[in-house]
Protein backbone atom coordinates (compact mmCIF):
# COMPACT_ATOMS: atom_id res chain seq x y z
CA UNK A 1 0.00 0.00 0.00
CA UNK A 2 2.81 2.41 0.85
CA UNK A 3 4.58 1.68 -2.43
CA UNK A 4 1.36 2.39 -4.34
CA UNK A 5 0.86 5.68 -2.50
CA UNK A 6 4.46 6.73 -3.18
CA UNK A 7 3.96 6.00 -6.87
CA UNK A 8 0.79 8.11 -6.87
CA UNK A 9 2.65 10.95 -5.15
CA UNK A 10 5.43 10.76 -7.75
CA UNK A 11 2.88 10.89 -10.57
CA UNK A 12 1.16 13.89 -9.00
CA UNK A 13 4.50 15.67 -8.58
CA UNK A 14 5.08 15.22 -12.30
CA UNK A 15 1.60 16.59 -13.00
CA UNK A 16 2.35 19.52 -10.66
CA UNK A 17 5.50 20.29 -12.66
CA UNK A 18 3.46 20.28 -15.86
CA UNK A 19 0.79 22.55 -14.37
CA UNK A 20 3.32 25.08 -13.06
CA UNK A 21 5.19 25.08 -16.38
CA UNK A 22 1.92 25.67 -18.25
CA UNK A 23 1.41 28.80 -16.15
CA UNK A 24 4.99 30.07 -16.10
CA UNK A 25 5.96 29.26 -19.68
CA UNK A 26 2.83 28.49 -21.76
CA UNK A 27 4.86 28.78 -24.96
CA UNK A 28 6.59 25.49 -24.17
CA UNK A 29 3.23 23.76 -24.41
CA UNK A 30 3.26 23.93 -28.21
CA UNK A 31 6.68 22.28 -28.25
CA UNK A 32 5.45 19.50 -25.97
CA UNK A 33 2.39 18.86 -28.09
CA UNK A 34 4.48 18.74 -31.22
CA UNK A 35 6.87 16.21 -29.66
CA UNK A 36 4.57 13.97 -27.59
CA UNK A 37 1.14 14.21 -29.20
CA UNK A 38 1.72 11.69 -31.97
CA UNK A 39 -1.12 9.20 -32.28
CA UNK A 40 -0.28 5.57 -31.54
CA UNK A 41 -3.01 3.21 -32.68
CA UNK A 42 -3.48 0.13 -30.55
CA UNK A 43 -5.16 -1.66 -33.47
CA UNK A 44 -1.85 -1.73 -35.34
CA UNK A 45 0.06 -2.90 -32.25
CA UNK A 46 -2.42 -5.68 -31.44
CA UNK A 47 -2.92 -6.86 -35.03
CA UNK A 48 -0.78 -10.04 -34.59
CA UNK A 49 -2.97 -11.07 -31.65
CA UNK A 50 -6.11 -10.90 -33.78
CA UNK A 51 -4.99 -13.34 -36.47
CA UNK A 52 -6.96 -16.62 -36.18
CA UNK A 53 -4.88 -19.74 -35.66
CA UNK A 54 -6.71 -23.01 -36.16
CA UNK A 55 -5.15 -25.63 -33.90
CA UNK A 56 -8.00 -28.11 -34.20
CA UNK A 57 -6.59 -29.74 -37.32
CA UNK A 58 -3.47 -30.65 -35.31
CA UNK A 59 -5.36 -31.68 -32.17
CA UNK A 60 -7.95 -33.76 -34.02
CA UNK A 61 -5.41 -35.44 -36.29
CA UNK A 62 -5.17 -38.34 -33.84
CA UNK A 63 -8.65 -38.52 -32.29
CA UNK A 64 -8.15 -41.87 -30.53
CA UNK A 65 -5.04 -40.65 -28.73
CA UNK A 66 -6.84 -37.43 -27.79
CA UNK A 67 -9.89 -39.32 -26.56
CA UNK A 68 -7.89 -41.81 -24.52
CA UNK A 69 -5.86 -39.01 -22.90
CA UNK A 70 -8.95 -36.99 -22.01
CA UNK A 71 -10.78 -40.04 -20.68
CA UNK A 72 -7.88 -41.16 -18.51
CA UNK A 73 -7.33 -37.63 -17.15
CA UNK A 74 -11.03 -37.05 -16.44
CA UNK A 75 -11.49 -40.41 -14.70
CA UNK A 76 -8.35 -39.85 -12.62
CA UNK A 77 -9.51 -36.39 -11.53
CA UNK A 78 -13.01 -37.60 -10.67
CA UNK A 79 -11.81 -40.61 -8.65
CA UNK A 80 -8.96 -38.86 -6.83
CA UNK A 81 -11.10 -35.77 -6.26
CA UNK A 82 -13.96 -37.79 -4.85
CA UNK A 83 -11.65 -39.68 -2.48
CA UNK A 84 -10.14 -36.41 -1.28
CA UNK A 85 -13.35 -34.39 -0.97
CA UNK A 86 -15.73 -37.04 0.40
CA UNK A 87 -14.50 -37.07 4.02
CA UNK A 88 -14.30 -33.25 4.21
CA UNK A 89 -17.11 -30.94 5.21
CA UNK A 90 -17.53 -27.47 3.74
CA UNK A 91 -16.08 -25.95 6.91
CA UNK A 92 -13.01 -28.21 6.77
CA UNK A 93 -12.49 -27.39 3.10
CA UNK A 94 -12.75 -23.69 3.85
CA UNK A 95 -10.10 -24.05 6.55
CA UNK A 96 -7.77 -25.73 4.04
CA UNK A 97 -8.13 -22.81 1.64
CA UNK A 98 -7.61 -20.32 4.47
CA UNK A 99 -4.34 -22.05 5.42
CA UNK A 100 -3.20 -21.99 1.78
CA UNK A 101 -3.73 -18.21 1.60
CA UNK A 102 -2.91 -16.91 5.09
CA UNK A 103 -2.47 -13.30 3.92
CA UNK A 104 -6.09 -13.13 2.69
CA UNK A 105 -8.56 -12.17 5.38
CA UNK A 106 -12.00 -13.58 4.60
CA UNK A 107 -14.90 -14.78 6.68
CA UNK A 108 -15.31 -18.51 7.20
CA UNK A 109 -18.50 -18.53 5.10
CA UNK A 110 -16.60 -16.97 2.20
CA UNK A 111 -13.92 -19.67 2.37
CA UNK A 112 -16.61 -22.34 2.45
CA UNK A 113 -18.29 -20.82 -0.61
CA UNK A 114 -14.97 -20.74 -2.47
CA UNK A 115 -14.33 -24.36 -1.53
CA UNK A 116 -17.69 -25.56 -2.81
CA UNK A 117 -17.41 -23.45 -5.97
CA UNK A 118 -13.95 -24.86 -6.70
CA UNK A 119 -15.21 -28.43 -6.28
CA UNK A 120 -18.12 -27.85 -8.67
CA UNK A 121 -15.90 -26.15 -11.26
CA UNK A 122 -13.37 -28.99 -11.20
CA UNK A 123 -16.12 -31.58 -11.42
CA UNK A 124 -17.76 -29.82 -14.37
CA UNK A 125 -14.41 -29.49 -16.13
CA UNK A 126 -13.68 -33.19 -15.64
CA UNK A 127 -17.14 -34.18 -16.89
CA UNK A 128 -16.69 -31.96 -19.95
CA UNK A 129 -13.31 -33.58 -20.65
CA UNK A 130 -14.97 -36.98 -20.24
CA UNK A 131 -17.64 -36.09 -22.79
CA UNK A 132 -15.11 -34.73 -25.29
CA UNK A 133 -12.96 -37.83 -24.85
CA UNK A 134 -15.92 -40.11 -25.59
CA UNK A 135 -16.79 -38.07 -28.68
CA UNK A 136 -13.17 -38.22 -29.88
CA UNK A 137 -13.22 -42.00 -29.56
CA UNK A 138 -16.65 -42.82 -30.97
CA UNK A 139 -18.11 -39.74 -32.73
CA UNK A 140 -15.24 -37.74 -34.18
CA UNK A 141 -17.54 -36.38 -36.92
CA UNK A 142 -19.83 -34.80 -34.31
CA UNK A 143 -16.84 -33.35 -32.44
CA UNK A 144 -15.50 -31.80 -35.65
CA UNK A 145 -18.85 -30.21 -36.42
CA UNK A 146 -19.03 -28.75 -32.91
CA UNK A 147 -15.47 -27.49 -33.30
CA UNK A 148 -16.36 -25.73 -36.55
CA UNK A 149 -19.39 -24.12 -34.91
CA UNK A 150 -17.51 -22.94 -31.83
CA UNK A 151 -14.52 -21.61 -33.77
CA UNK A 152 -16.37 -18.89 -35.64
CA UNK A 153 -13.99 -15.94 -35.54
CA UNK A 154 -15.09 -12.63 -34.04
CA UNK A 155 -12.63 -9.81 -34.66
CA UNK A 156 -12.05 -7.76 -31.52
CA UNK A 157 -10.14 -5.16 -33.57
CA UNK A 158 -13.22 -4.51 -35.69
CA UNK A 159 -15.40 -4.19 -32.61
CA UNK A 160 -12.94 -1.77 -30.97
CA UNK A 161 -12.39 0.33 -34.11
CA UNK A 162 -14.45 3.37 -32.91
CA UNK A 163 -12.31 3.58 -29.77
CA UNK A 164 -9.11 3.70 -31.86
CA UNK A 165 -9.97 7.00 -33.55
CA UNK A 166 -8.01 10.06 -32.35
CA UNK A 167 -9.94 12.83 -30.61
CA UNK A 168 -8.00 16.06 -30.21
CA UNK A 169 -10.77 18.24 -28.79
CA UNK A 170 -9.25 18.34 -25.30
CA UNK A 171 -5.81 19.07 -26.77
CA UNK A 172 -7.20 22.13 -28.54
CA UNK A 173 -8.84 23.37 -25.35
CA UNK A 174 -5.57 23.08 -23.44
CA UNK A 175 -3.64 24.85 -26.21
CA UNK A 176 -6.14 27.73 -26.33
CA UNK A 177 -6.09 28.39 -22.56
CA UNK A 178 -2.86 26.93 -21.13
CA UNK A 179 -2.77 29.19 -18.04
CA UNK A 180 -6.32 28.28 -17.02
CA UNK A 181 -5.72 24.56 -17.40
CA UNK A 182 -2.31 24.86 -15.78
CA UNK A 183 -3.90 26.49 -12.74
CA UNK A 184 -6.55 23.78 -12.50
CA UNK A 185 -3.93 21.04 -12.78
CA UNK A 186 -1.77 22.73 -10.14
CA UNK A 187 -4.61 23.10 -7.63
CA UNK A 188 -5.87 19.57 -8.19
CA UNK A 189 -2.43 17.99 -7.83
CA UNK A 190 -1.60 20.02 -4.71
CA UNK A 191 -4.83 18.82 -3.10
CA UNK A 192 -4.19 15.22 -4.15
CA UNK A 193 -0.59 15.29 -2.85
CA UNK A 194 -1.75 16.70 0.49
CA UNK A 195 -4.36 13.94 0.85
CA UNK A 196 -1.86 11.22 -0.09
CA UNK A 197 0.77 12.54 2.32
CA UNK A 198 -1.79 12.63 5.13
CA UNK A 199 -2.95 9.12 4.24
CA UNK A 200 0.56 7.66 4.21
CA UNK A 201 1.20 9.12 7.66
CA UNK A 202 -1.89 7.59 9.25
CA UNK A 203 -1.76 4.07 7.79
CA UNK A 204 0.09 1.56 10.02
Amino acid sequence: MRVLIYLLIAGNLLALFVGVTMQAAPGKLHTWFGTWAGWITLRRVTKPLDVPRNTDRFVLRRPRLLGATLLASAILILIKGALFVAPLSAAAGGQILARLFPATRLASTAWETLWLSSIWLLALGALLALAVGLLALFRIDLLESWSTLSNRWISTRRAAKPAAKPYFGLDRLVRDKPRLWGGLITLLTLYTIAVLVWFVRVIP
